[in-house]
């Protein structure tokens, strides 16, 4: 494998304008009123009504979810590694976000001056104009960008060392890569672990024998992850594919209605899906458990 050809960096950035604000006067009014400290409460006021942002609200948390979901960490700073294999379908997806997010922002823009009425009725005396945006500066504070950049070798910082210094810096650096692409990979066991336990936390039943509520979202979640880790495993880590292979054909091909009391409802489904999720539970187990360690 060679990383710098098979992988990238990737950042996003997401600005809003969240349509709340601190208010100080309300604040000491509050605590006035009440012979309290002015510094033991915050009175924060929704300036719009709340279905005023919804839209591109989802839209921003969904770009968040996407991203976390078609990349693997990398740095505290913002970067996470992006495979070559799954730069069509990140980029496909973000864009597809971030073109909703330009309509949505223009809708919400038409549609400004409507709100802001309604907000001086529901803000009564709290209501002040002067806190509200113009149009034109709402145009600027609802954006989705990301950044791709070339994944840097040791080589790429050697140039401004002594050269007594740059093969320990470089095998520092060496190391260090290698520590952030097993925790990479880690993340990916980490995903499919969580997803199945999740399916096999929900089929139990509660202290009245009664199954426990099935989401759809429990099987969507998993064709999800089947479906994303094998452009994600850079390594090629033979058992992180044998395993999302077997979540793939005992899990994901399941249909939802039939782990729940429905029409469609089979017990006997329902029964070996949690035998299927447990077992594979303790293959999951075996990576997360560290090796026992020889005692000289």
């Amino acid at each position: 494998m060679d990383l710098t050809r098979d992988a990238m960096l990737v950042s996003l950035r997401i600005s809003a304008w969240s349509g709340r604000l601190y208010d100080r006067e309300a604040s000491d009014h509050v605590a006035a009123h009440h012979d309290a400290n002015s510094g033991v409460g915050r009175y924060n006021k929704r300036l719009l009504p709340k279905a005023a942002l919804a839209a591109l609200n989802a839209t921003m948390n969904e770009a968040r979810t996407r991203h976390y979901s078609n990349s693997l960490p990398w740095d505290d700073k913002g970067s996470r590694l992006l495979t070559v294999a799954n730069y069509e379908y990140y980029t496909q997806v973000m864009d597809g976000l971030r073109e909703r997010l330009v309509r949505q922002r223009a809708r919400f823009i038409e549609e400004y001056d409507d709100y802001v009425e309604q907000a001086r009725i529901d803000l009564g005396k709290l209501f002040r104009i002067g806190e509200y945006p113009s149009k034109e500066d709402l145009r600027d504070r609802f954006s989705i960008c990301y950044r791709i950049t070339p994944v840097p070798d040791s080589d790429h910082f050697m140039a401004t060392l002594a050269s007594e210094d740059t093969e320990r810096v470089k095998r520092d650096i060496e190391l260090h890569i290698k520590e952030q692409l097993h925790d990479a990979v880690g993340d990916l066991y980490r995903r499919l672990a969580e997803a199945v336990e999740r399916v096999s936390e929900r089929l139990t039943e509660d202290d009245n024998g009664k199954p426990l509520v099935f989401r759809d979202t429990m099987i969507s979640n998993i064709r999800d992850l089947v479906d994303v880790v094998p452009r994600l495993n850079i390594f090629g880590d033979h058992r992180l594919a044998g395993l999302c292979e077997q979540v793939k054909d005992r899990i994901a091909g399941v249909e939802p209605d039939s782990l729940r009391p429905s029409g469609a409802f089979d017990p006997a489904v329902r029964a070996k899906v949690k035998r299927d999720a447990d077992a594979l539970m303790e293959q999951f187990a075996g990576y997360f458990t560290p090796p026992v360690q020889e005692v000289a």
